[in-house]
């Protein structure tokens, strides 16, 4: 399987503030879980969930290809929607001495599940399986998740996750299983299923195929909206504690149960400038005009009135 050079792993964790680069072979051998979970943690903190290139781009395409992948989120320090940064972090994991997959996902929408347009990875650690999901957004685990049927954990504070293995209403096959990933915002709150994945191993043909619609398709989420999301950690840069939110005319923090509106967009200067300030991503003049005459383009309402 395709993988990075030594060279390329050394700049990617220095890019996300690994600081034991030299550490990195011994911790694998030591305790592979805590140097999986370390990694997610300050890759979800560096690497944005984002659809920034579906907008701000004169071709508007996604490239799932390894070295693209490794150019857009360490030289220029962008991320990516799931299957992009999903794909490029199995190979990270891969390069690492890792054994994973890769499987597709299906997310629950307002009517049910909709087909194959999420990517997951499955980590496996001492016969232990883990799903390994750094492209969902702000409803995604933060850490590695044991596939145990039943199992709950925090994702970010007071939002709780929980796997179950059981059939979805859209199977027609009562056999049939799948793991389910819900998600609740407190202990009081009803669970919600997020998405449903299963254990075969999706090769890159599928996920050209899932890629080409998702980013393509005029009902995407990701092509109706401008977003971009980040963890925030703790000061000691070990736990999660909140979110940064760009979605579309907003900046939004939510740290532990409150959210605060940092800043209201209402032109495209407004927006370029906010992805600089608080996601330290800096779009250039070609990109900056790529989102002319899209319906996600921000204008001045103002001079419409």
């Amino acid at each position: 399987m395709a993988s990075y050079t030594d060279e390329q792993i050394s700049r990617y964790l220095r890019h996300i503030g690994y600081a034991q680069i030299e550490d990195v072979k011994r911790h694998f051998a030591e305790n592979p879980l805590w140097l999986l979970t370390t990694i997610q943690i300050l890759h979800m903190a560096r690497v944005p969930f984002e659809s920034l290139s579906l907008h701000y781009s004169k071709y508007r395409t996604l490239s799932l290809d390894l070295e693209d992948l490794f150019a857009k989120v360490v030289d220029r320090g962008r991320g990516g929607y799931c299957m992009e940064v999903n794909a490029f972090f199995a190979a990270v994991l891969r390069s690492l001495g890792f054994t994973l997959f890769s499987t597709g996902g299906r997310v629950r929408g307002e009517i049910g599940y909709k087909g194959w347009d999420h990517m997951v990875n499955i980590v496996t650690i001492n016969n232990q399986r883990y799903l390994v999901d750094v492209g969902f957004g702000t409803n995604g685990a933060t850490r590695p998740v044991p596939l145990r049927h039943g199992h709950e954990f925090l994702t970010v504070f007071p939002t709780q996750g929980m796997l179950e293995y059981c059939s979805i209403d859209a199977h027609t096959d009562p056999n049939q299983r799948v793991w389910v990933y819900l998600v609740r915002q407190n202990e009081e709150a009803p669970w919600q299923e997020m998405y449903c994945f299963g254990e075969l191993e999706f090769i890159s043909g599928d996920f050209e195929v899932m890629n080409m619609r998702t980013s393509s398709a005029p009902q995407s989420f990701f092509v109706q909206s401008v977003m971009c999301m980040q963890t925030i950690l703790d000061e000691e840069k070990r736990n999660p504690v909140g979110k940064m939110i760009l979605h579309r005319d907003y900046v939004k923090k939510q740290i532990g149960d409150g959210s605060e509106i940092l800043k209201r967009l209402e032109r495209e200067p407004q927006r370029v400038e906010a992805l600089k300030q608080y996601f330290d991503i800096v779009l250039t003049e070609e990109e900056q005009k790529g989102i002319r005459g899209l319906v996600s383009e921000l204008k001045d309402r103002s001079k419409h009135a």
